[in-house]
């Protein structure tokens, strides 16, 4: 698109319209940068460039990332399969905390397939194990344990459960878990330590084990989960009202300007993004809540959403901390910055993929727990490292008025990187029961005023538009700082 006059500028038309013409019309194969079509020009290329192999690749590589987090969407109405070969006599099976009060539970179980050793029919033949309820004070001493009976030697509570060799479910079993000093995570676990099962014959299928929890008032949010789904209410309201405003703000900025803005386009995006991760979750734990298992393509949308926005933002960041839009406008080693967005796109993939396949873990109070966490809080104090060292140069070559906005940029962007290191270790203070609502309340609200900040300093008559080269004067009168 080749930029037109400003209809009101009659004292210069003439100029302008002598340099409107000179401009060539814009092609794949044309890139030449005037002064006058700099802007366009950058545009064009990063257009041309960037959206057919960058963001196609991207593209792939989310619709992969969202088939795989499918198969592991976790809920506390849990199917999973048992095989009790040697060294798996007894297996975790889920976990599920309670609040102070009564929670309930119930399992069946069943072989995936039919299965038959004797003459007898398959329905006569009866197979048993035991499923075991551990509290949390009890159950790492248990996991301490070598031998399968000292292991159960450490429940509160056991289930024998009876299953034919038909393939059909086995009785329900239902009862209920008490507590009443504090709120306790319930651990299950399932034992065969009399080696009837699978190590006895070893051609028996997989035991598939139902498991439904509910907490007091037969709710079906695990303790640490209670709350959320009126916290992501309120932040779905939020995030309307800011994505709303910001877009018809910059929507009103560039029809007035006839400028479009990249880094405003990506903050706005990183915006969306988490506006659709809260909407999507939202939905997943609005019907989590009536049965328990909710909707798995919702969590995982959402988990992608919230990726893409934490990706967005720090590439934002980056950048900028490095002169973009500052001191240059083209980069001059385009590869270079396309290798550095994959690589931060791939280790924010790996950080939630990891998080989600791990996310019923035995070990695990929060997402970022265990070596996801170590690989979190190593990630970011890097890009925190690399930000300060990038917006220590930028800043010593900008103008004076580039700098009135590289300091509040500066100190925003950096609370921003150090804040998830800090989030993360600050989680460890508490009781292991709330960690999980600690760091999702902490996510929310850091992810939120990064933005809100960052929405401030970009979007309207701010420091940014009056040092930002996209907003120079076009015209050859026009002057620069």
């Amino acid at each position: 698109m080749i930029r037109r006059p400003p209809r009101s500028t009659h004292c210069i038309s003439s100029a302008a319209s002598d340099v409107y013409k000179r401009q060539k019309p814009l092609s794949e194969e044309n890139f030449e940068c005037t002064v006058v079509s700099r802007y366009t020009c950058t545009n064009t290329y990063m257009t041309h460039y960037i959206n057919i192999y960058t963001v196609s690749k991207m593209l792939k590589i989310a619709g992969f990332y969202v088939l795989f987090l499918l198969l592991f969407v976790n809920s506390k109405v849990v199917y999973k399969n048992l095989s009790f070969k040697k060294g798996k006599q007894w297996q975790y099976i889920t976990k599920f905390g309670i609040s102070i009060g009564r929670g309930a539970f119930e399992i069946k179980a069943r072989f995936k397939k039919p299965f038959n050793t004797l003459a007898s029919t398959p329905r006569q033949q009866v197979f048993t194990f035991t499923t075991n309820f551990y509290l949390d004070s009890k159950w790492y001493a248990a996991m301490e344990e070598l031998d399968c009976s000292a292991k159960a030697e450490h429940k509160i509570r056991a289930e024998t459960i009876s299953i034919n060799a038909n393939g059909e479910w086995s009785e329900v079993k239902r009862g209920y878990l008490k507590q009443h000093t504090r709120p306790y995570v319930w651990f299950l676990a399932a034992d065969d330590c009399n080696s009837s099962m699978h190590l006895k014959h070893p051609t028996m299928p997989p035991v598939q084990i139902y498991i439904k929890f509910t907490g007091e008032d037969d709710t079906e949010f695990s303790h640490e989960e209670i709350g959320l789904l009126g916290l992501y209410s309120i932040s779905l309201i939020v995030y309307t009202l800011i994505l709303g405003y910001n877009v018809y703000s910059y929507y009103k900025n560039v029809k007035k300007t006839e400028r479009a803005d990249n880094p405003i386009l990506i903050l706005l995006i990183a915006v969306g993004l988490e506006f659709l991760s809260i909407l999507f979750m939202w939905t997943h734990l609005l019907v989590y809540s009536k049965d328990g298992e909710g909707l798995g393509v919702c969590h995982v949308i959402a988990v992608v959403a919230e990726v893409g926005s934490q990706f967005f933002l720090s590439v934002l960041l980056i950048l900028i901390s490095w002169g973009w839009t500052i001191n240059y406008l083209e980069f001059a080693d385009l590869e270079i910055y396309i290798a550095l967005l994959v690589m931060l796109l791939l280790l924010h993939l790996l950080v939630a993929g990891m998080t989600q396949l791990t996310s019923d873990a035995y070990h695990k109070y929060d997402d970022y727990e265990g070596v996801q966490g170590i690989i979190l809080v190593v990630f970011r104090l890097g890009m925190f490292a690399y930000f300060l060292y990038g917006m220590r140069d930028t800043y010593r070559v900008s103008r004076p008025k580039a700098k009135l906005f590289l300091k509040p940029f500066a100190i925003s962007a950096g609370l921003y990187l150090i804040s998830f290191p800090l989030l993360v270790l600050t989680c460890q203070v508490f009781a292991h029961y709330v960690r999980h609502k600690v760091m999702v309340i902490g996510s929310i609200v850091v992810q939120s005023v990064a933005l809100c900040t960052l929405l401030q300093l970009f979007i309207g008559k701010t420091a940014y538009t009056k040092v930002s080269k996209n907003f120079e004067p076009i015209l050859p009168s026009g002057k620069a700082d």
